[in-house]
């Protein structure tokens, strides 16, 4: 009888399994541009120097929709948020947006009764196999008719911070000078200005760490040397 109870207690944790716990960490990158010491042409309205870091996050993406005994999935980019010995989990949308992301179309059994919402989507490390991961009693579907990709994409966080400079313009000895502060997806207005700099004075100019030699400058385009930028010497 243990040893019946025993094996009954592994299959019921077998059938419950959902998506593990959160455990892949997006990659950060950095920005910075441009190189300093080089002379750099931007045009009017480009950014002149920008550096801050932002996120890309590892993923699988599928061309084609997949029905997965009544999970209808649309074609997009699924980012990953765990991984086992035998899968990578992914996680998706619930409406269609613009950026591309895999989303549940439906989710409906085949006499038209919903199915419970997906905890993530896994795709096997090993073979082309997608599942839809419930948990509890019933575990996971998968299927092996439509192929996917591991990719990898730029996705920007609420942590991410860049800092531009902008060429605004020339008006007689003065140039214009944007600022721009963003984090994450969203701009902040609060951080964007514009200052002028007297060229008759100094060819140097400097904004929050940022300084920058200039050589020449018009109402079409900019030469310049960035001496440092926002937080590198």
């Amino acid at each position: 009888m243990k040893r019946i109870a025993s094996c009954f207690l592994a299959l019921s944790l077998a059938a419950c399994a959902g998506t593990p716990a959160p455990n892949y960490i997006p990659v950060s990158k950095e920005i910075s541009f441009p190189e300093i010491g080089v002379v750099t042409v931007a045009s009017l309205g480009e950014d002149m120097v920008k550096q801050g870091i932002y996120t890309e996050t590892d993923g699988i993406e599928t061309s084609s929709e997949n029905n997965i005994k009544g999970y209808k999935l649309s074609p997009g980019f699924y980012p990953q948020i765990s991984e086992d010995e035998e899968y990578t989990y992914h996680s998706f949308s619930m409406r269609s947006s613009r950026d591309g992301s895999g989303y549940l179309i439906s989710n409906r059994d085949f006499l038209g009764f919903p199915l419970a919402i997906p905890q993530s989507i896994s795709a096997s490390k090993s073979k082309q196999e997608t599942c839809v991961v419930v948990g509890g009693i019933n575990g996971k579907a998968c299927d092996t008719e439509h192929a996917f990709v591991r990719t990898r994409r730029p996705s920007l966080s609420d942590r991410d911070l860049q800092q531009t400079l902008i060429y605004s313009g020339r008006v007689g000895d003065r140039i214009k000078i944007g600022y721009r502060e963003s984090s994450g997806n969203m701009a902040r207005p609060a951080f964007s200005n514009e200052a002028e700099y007297d060229l008759t004075t100094s060819d140097e100019i400097a904004y929050r760490g940022a300084r920058l030699k200039v050589i020449e400058a018009d109402n079409q385009k900019i030469r310049y040397i960035v001496l440092s930028n926002f937080n590198t010497n």
